[in-house]
């Protein structure tokens, strides 16, 4: 077996409803992120707001991808 072996995946086990606000949460911090940046200096934190915007995407992506696993998991 090579050393570069195939990573685990993880999932964050919060429930149905736990997801969901969840989901709504994360969304709520992009919106917030996208804001940040709107009103952000150039040369004050622009760089700082958009590692945010970012981050918060890649979080509001991924807990949307999850919860659509799991309502098609519910649907089967």
């Amino acid at each position: 077996m090579s050393r570069w072996g195939k990573k685990a995946k993880v999932l964050i086990d919060v429930g149905a409803v736990g997801l969901d606000a969840a989901v709504t949460r994360a969304r709520l911090d992009w919106q917030h992120a996208r804001h940040l940046v709107d009103i952000s200096e150039p040369d004050g934190g622009l760089v700082d707001a958009i590692y945010y915007l970012q981050l918060t995407e890649k979080r509001y992506t991924y807990l949307l991808s999850q919860a659509k696993r799991e309502h098609v998991r519910k649907q089967a």
